[in-house]
């Protein structure tokens, strides 16, 4: 089991996506698994056929448990495995067939341990609001719990508890409390904010529309100048590793981008925005993103990231403060553009304007480092339209 960047040691696996028998090439989606932040496609690591599940759905296991075996048809098991499984007699390994893989269809297969079968999303429904899948029944194929299910049972205990002040935490909410919890406690953190006239990033978002680049947002330009001031400022693309404690320098400059999901918040990290045109751009972070509500994160999703953009513009906020995640070194929060009076050329003009809060990790930047990554970047966002 490879570690896919969970705070947790532990993962589940939601499904395999191939059976024992199967042919497997490099590179194939060989199991689904379920981290605290989403669930994600494990691929396989070399070619062969697939000998052995030693993990079922469903099960729990810690990152570094052995739980297949990928090899030749004529491979000799170790010794545990083969003389359990394989008679000695025979040239050829027995082959267990397991319960059909339903993995195709997003849905889970039912485990030895006989829980219910659900499709990933339906399982984050009924986390969400607490609920033990062995309380639902199912009404699909085999008993399968359709989301229609959940809902109904969701609708059932809302009007019997009308009257109750308590509810259940999701799990999905703990880990979000324990992390921000741990960000506040562990992290000394140094805010600051900036106005940027955002005169010619508007520009910018409108000649981009005119060619052609319709989902082309501000959330997508404001990506791609935070990566271009960080590359000025690598202090910024620094992590703090409690291990020594040592800094650990990213060879990537990848932007983190807050997304809000199904009663959740989670951050996708965009691989270097600003090495990508901004028809790539729209197109890598709207998929992320689009992954990310669905809890279907690849591994490019949660590669690391330094800094993470959280965008709440579009709701018509003025400007905030976030929280830096206890993995990152900086946040930075973006409030909605909107006209103000100005003064230019001694006279006074409505020119739109953006309010910006940098949120650091003081131990790595110092206020002069953090007010200079806010000076590149109103910089960068002024003069966007030269660089299109």
């Amino acid at each position: 089991m490879p570690p896919l960047g969970q705070t947790s040691d532990e993962l589940r696996i939601v499904s395999w996506l191939k059976k024992e028998g199967d042919s497997v090439e490099q590179g194939d989606p060989l199991f689904e698994v379920e981290t605290d932040k989403a669930t994600l496609e494990v691929e396989a690591f070399s070619s062969g056929i697939l000998r052995k599940i030693l993990h079922k759905t469903d099960e729990i296991v810690e990152v570094g448990t052995l739980i297949a075996y990928i090899g030749h048809v004529n491979d000799e098991l170790p010794g545990e495995i083969s003389t359990q499984e394989t008679p000695s007699a025979t040239p050829e390994p027995h082959i267990s067939t397991p319960v059909p893989d339903m993995a195709g269809s997003g849905t889970s297969v039912s485990s030895a341990t006989d829980k219910p079968l659900a499709s990933p999303p339906v399982r984050a429904l009924m986390r969400a609001h607490g609920i033990d899948p062995r309380q639902v029944t199912g009404s699909g194929p085999g008993g399968r719990i359709e989301r229609r299910d959940v809902e109904a049972l969701i609708q059932q205990v809302s009007s019997e508890t009308k009257q109750s002040l308590f509810m259940p935490v999701p799990k999905h909410r703990q880990i979000i409390a324990q992390r921000l919890t741990q960000s506040v406690q562990t992290i000394p953190q140094i805010t600051l904010t900036s106005v940027i006239n955002m005169w010619q990033t508007q520009a910018a978002l409108q000649a981009g529309r005119e060619r052609g680049i319709t989902h082309l947002t501000y959330t997508h330009l404001i990506l791609r100048a935070v990566a271009q001031t960080l590359r000025k400022h690598p202090r910024l693309n620094t992590l703090w590793e409690a291990n020594g404690p040592q800094f650990q320098q990213l060879a990537q400059v990848n932007i983190g981008l807050a997304v809000r999901g199904d009663e959740t918040l989670l951050i996708v990290t965009i691989p270097e925005p600003d090495r990508l045109s901004l028809t790539e751009l729209v197109r890598a972070t709207d998929a992320a993103i689009e992954r990310g509500r669905n809890r279907t994160l690849a591994a490019v999703d949660i590669a690391p990231a330094a800094l993470t953009v959280s965008n709440l513009g579009m709701y018509g906020v003025d400007s905030f403060t976030a929280i830096i995640d206890p993995a990152q070194t900086a946040i930075l929060a973006i409030g909605r553009i909107a006209e103000q009076p100005c003064v230019l050329n001694s006279k006074i003009c409505l020119v739109p304007q953006m309010k910006v809060t940098l949120v650091v990790d003081h131990r790595i930047a110092d206020g002069t480092e953090a007010a200079l990554f806010l000076r590149t970047l109103s910089e960068m966002l002024e003069r966007q339209k030269e660089d299109l």
